[in-house]
């Protein structure tokens, strides 16, 4: 029998995860502003130990597990979804160093952030989006020179861009075959520049920037993992990340189901009945109710794959997927169900969609998850040949 009970340390991470939240992050008013990344926050959040809560202990970081990272996210994104993506997208932007980097590499650039507030970034995607990476070749270039390579492209929708102190970037080895390579830059390397951040529909206490890399020399010794292994360097970084998006997605669901709930149990009808206790508003929230469920049951089954099973890409995506089809789905007739209140900015509801839509954009689009999902359920596996 599966047992899906939390273990006394799950629960009291998760508890410390929500209490943070009500007491830190909901009472904020300043979180939904243009150009304004909440330092003081972040630097809360590191303190508490959220930041690096998934960094090894033996280099200073909280040594949690991908499970535990889950249950803060989905609490985190009940609170703020632009919060927790800036606080988690952390564990992408440093897998790349943790599963493929060498012991030295861990120490010099992996060890520094557990010691003070510092973002890293996951430098992946160009102007002309990331799935293209997969069909054409990077615009991003290495050339091998004496001693390393001279780094040469842009990189943009970066989460953490303009706030990073190291990045992660994907490049592609000049007259090389064409895949990608990955290395280790930080941001005050001469030929580095930072745009302005990006002014966002959404999710505007996260960073979201533009790098730009101008003959930025790499020595050998800050190539992550093997020349051309970049893209499988990317995709074993990603699952992770996806599954908290996935969780992300499950704490908006919930905090859109409580504005809804509440608008219910406080209005009038015509009767001078209470809207909650209307059927169609009752079955609106059982229909969100099973949604929630169903979302965070795949995201823990996913999230256990990535640990102990064989099939962590494929579910992986299939979580991020309907996390974040299932967040807009909720926040939206949430915004329909409140009525006008639900368009004011006022009511709250409007920023939950805002912020949710990105959930559907980063990380993959739903074309990028439907072929990566279809890749396999497509093929015939043995017992199936047999029927």
């Amino acid at each position: 029998m599966v047992d899906f009970n939390l273990t006394n340390i799950e629960k009291e991470w998760q508890n410390k995860a929500r209490r943070f939240v009500k007491e830190r992050i909901i009472p904020r008013a300043d979180l939904d502003t243009h150009h304004h990344f909440p330092w003081d926050l972040y630097h809360d959040a590191f303190n508490e130990g959220f930041v690096t809560a998934m960094l090894p202990q033996h280099l200073g970081g909280g040594g949690r597990s991908p499970f535990e990272m889950i249950l803060a996210a989905e609490e985190f994104g009940y609170g703020d979804l632009g919060i927790a993506t800036s606080t988690f997208l952390f564990n992408l932007s440093t897998a790349s160093l943790l599963q493929f980097g060498t012991d030295e590499q861990k120490e010099r650039w992996i060890r520094p952030l557990t010691k003070t507030l510092q973002f890293a970034a996951h430098a992946y995607t160009e102007p002309a989006g990331s799935s293209n990476l997969f069909k054409l070749p990077a615009k991003t270039t290495a050339t091998k020179v004496s001693g390393g390579y001279l780094l040469n492209g842009i990189k943009s929708t970066i989460s953490n861009a303009s706030v990073a102190s190291i990045y992660t970037v994907f490049a592609r080895i000049e007259n090389g075959p064409g895949n990608l390579s990955c290395f280790i830059v930080p941001r005050d390397k001469e030929g580095v520049e930072v745009a302005t951040p990006y002014k966002k529909m959404g999710q505007r206490a996260a960073d979201t920037g533009e790098i730009r890399f101008n003959n930025v020399f790499v020595p050998h010794e800050d190539l992550i993992g093997l020349p051309e292994q970049g893209n499988h360097i990317a995709m074993r970084a990603i699952r992770n990340s996806r599954v908290g998006v996935a969780a992300m997605a499950i704490g908006v669901a919930r905090r859109a189901q409580v504005l809804i709930k509440q608008h219910g149990h406080d209005r009038l009808v015509s009767n001078g009945a209470k809207l909650i206790d209307q059927q169609d508003f009752r079955f609106h929230l059982a229909e969100i109710e099973i949604e929630i469920e169903m979302v965070r049951a795949l995201c823990w089954r996913a999230c256990w794959e990535i640990t102990s099973g064989e099939q962590a890409t494929k579910l992986s995506s299939c979580a991020k997927l309907a996390g974040a089809n299932m967040a807009v789905r909720v926040t939206n007739l949430g915004a329909e169900m409140l009525g006008a209140s639900g368009y004011l900015e006022s009511g709250l509801i409007e920023k939950l969609l805002r912020d949710a839509k990105v959930l559907q954009i980063y990380e993959g689009t739903a074309f990028v998850h439907k072929t990566l999902i279809a890749d396999v359920c497509t093929r015939l596996g043995k017992q199936e040949k047999l029927i």
